[in-house]
């Protein structure tokens, strides 16, 4: 009976060390599935909790490495590429034994993208797939160099790439995002070849309009010299009409000069001949009884006279009023020559 209940109890305490030995050793494997889990369902906060549940307990330092890892990737989903890139770096140098390790290196080239390193991205990818050709991210691998490639502009080595994974990785899903960009590598083939039309099209336009202005700067230059010839030559054919015209001018002048002496002298004669004719008309016997035929004789020769005198008056007045007129003519109504 005694050895019964030995035995009886032994099997408890092996059970209860078994049972203890079970709840305490998968306490991190439990909290990394948990983690994982919240990670897979977008849930970032939970899955960081429980990642950092993991690296607070020291017991769990097993499962530390890949907590970090863990970690990394819920930084790099929220964005935060520093901190994800801190704990992923840190990761890779302390736990190069960890299983993650090869997930690690891809994930590090998929951070370098984000981070728009894009060369240091595909060194890196170029590496990985050196150190592991049969990895099962290799088409991702291949793709993210091929994004690369093409951020860089690189678009011949991006379709040669994204071709790759279309031709060798045809189950991967990353297939249809490989086919997507090499359509969107033919519209940029397309496209460069409009801008290289359009740029060619607006160099010849701009070269047609530089030669336009400077055909028309020669135009306006000729035509500004013609005028300058043609001002001088009119110049030259009109100068002797203007002087002949200025000397008619001043011939006119001096007629008309002469003109108005003359007419001086015959307003004085018609002058005299008036007081003449006056005085012989009050020196006679009588103006009712007749004039002795010599006075007679006298004053008619006196009025015959004036009349004439009165008529060269006038005449001489219409040829001053004809040489004012042209004179207004030839040189202008302000005495200005034209």
């Amino acid at each position: 009976m005694s050895r019964k209940v030995t035995l009886v109890f032994l099997g408890l305490i092996l059970l209860t060390a078994s049972l203890t030995g079970a709840d305490s050793a998968p306490r991190g494997d439990i909290l990394l599935k948990e983690g994982i889990e919240a990670f897979q369902q977008a849930d970032y906060q939970v899955a960081m909790y429980r990642f950092r549940e993991i690296l607070a307990n020291p017991q769990e330092r097993n499962f530390h490495g890949d907590a970090y890892f863990w970690i990394a990737r819920t930084y790099m989903a929220l964005s935060r590429l520093e901190e994800a890139s801190k704990h992923l770096e840190y990761f890779l140098d302390k736990y190069p034994d960890n299983p993650y390790i090869m997930e690690g290196m891809y994930e590090k080239g998929r951070l370098l993208f984000l981070q728009r390193q894009f060369s240091e991205c595909i060194e890196h990818l170029d590496r990985f797939l050196k150190k592991y050709p049969d990895s099962p991210y290799g088409a991702n691998a291949y793709y993210w160099i091929g994004e690369a490639a093409f951020s860089l502009g690189r678009l011949k080595e991006a379709e040669k790439i994204f071709h790759f994974v279309v031709t060798q990785f045809p189950a991967s899903f990353r297939v249809e995002a490989a086919r997507y960009r090499l359509d969107i590598i033919k519209l940029k083939y397309r496209e460069e070849e409009l801008m290289k039309l359009l740029q060619w099209s607006h160099e010849e336009h701009l070269k047609a309009l530089e030669e336009f202005q400077k055909r028309e700067a020669v135009y306006l230059e000729t035509i500004k010299t013609y005028q300058r010839r043609i001002a001088l030559l009119s110049t030259q054919d009109f100068q002797g009409e203007i002087l002949k015209l200025s000397e008619q001018v001043r011939a006119l002048e001096n007629e008309l000069s002469q003109a108005r002496k003359n007419e001086e002298t015959l307003k004085v004669e018609k002058a005299t001949l008036e007081n003449a004719l006056m005085k012989l008309r009050v020196e006679s016997p009588s103006m009712k009884g007749g004039i002795e035929s010599s006075g007679i004789t006298d004053a008619a020769a006196i009025k015959n006279l004036l009349e004439l005198l009165q008529v060269k008056q006038e005449a001489l007045a219409l040829k001053e009023e004809y040489l004012q007129k042209l004179k207004k003519e030839i040189i202008g109504p302000e005495g200005k020559k034209e």
